[in-house]
């Protein structure tokens, strides 16, 4: 009887230890994660504009999604963020762009402190009310029992045109009277999930 209680204790006990730190969800830290982009004008002028406002988790499954508000976009000259809120993101109608995919949580959580992995995903872009599949390389790092950051291995190449965005790059640059602006966009991130 004794022996029994003790084991049903020990398994209880394991049991939420095991569901509180394996089952919870994992949440994005905003101050510790970067979403950045590129924009190429007049051929050969590259600046790296970034989003202020992110958020997002991944649930005990391995779901992982990441909300940004695209309204936060930085660009470093306030005009110009007002002009892509406006203009490109309508961000009046379409506020937030999400991102979601599944990982491999269990392998994740398995990594030691400072070891990492990279993988292929194919997740799903929801921008302006569309949904766009989208294969992304990530390097995930185990950091500690806390927390994983992931980031890009390598930026991905998002094509303006494909994601419905030519009208708002065509308005930018007649407004901005450039000759041109690249339709082909690089786009890396770091982001850090935590508990």
């Amino acid at each position: 009887m004794f022996k029994q209680t003790v084991r049903t204790q020990i398994y209880f006990w394991l049991l939420l230890l095991f569901s509180s730190s394996s089952f919870s969800d994992w949440n994005l830290v905003n101050e510790e994660s970067k979403l950045n982009f590129v924009s190429i004008k007049a051929s050969d002028i590259g600046e790296v504009h970034t989003f202020k406002t992110l958020s997002g988790s991944v649930t005990d499954k391995g779901k992982a999604l990441l909300k940004v508000n695209l309204g936060s976009v930085e660009t470093l000259i306030p005009i110009r963020n007002e002009r892509m809120n406006n203009l490109l993101f309508e961000t009046g109608i379409y506020p937030t762009a999400f991102f979601r995919l599944e990982v491999e949580l269990e392998k994740i959580l398995l990594l030691e402190e400072g070891n990492s992995f990279v993988n292929k995903y194919r997740g799903e872009l929801e921008l302006k009310g569309k949904q766009f599949p989208i294969e992304v390389k990530i390097k995930t790092t185990r950091l500690n029992n806390q927390s994983f950051s992931v980031a890009s291995s390598e930026p991905l190449l998002m094509n303006v045109e494909r994601l419905g965005l030519s009208e708002g790059i065509e308005s930018l640059r007649i407004i901005a009277g450039l000759p041109s602006i690249s339709k082909s966009v690089p786009v890396t991130f770091s982001l850090t999930f935590r508990k």
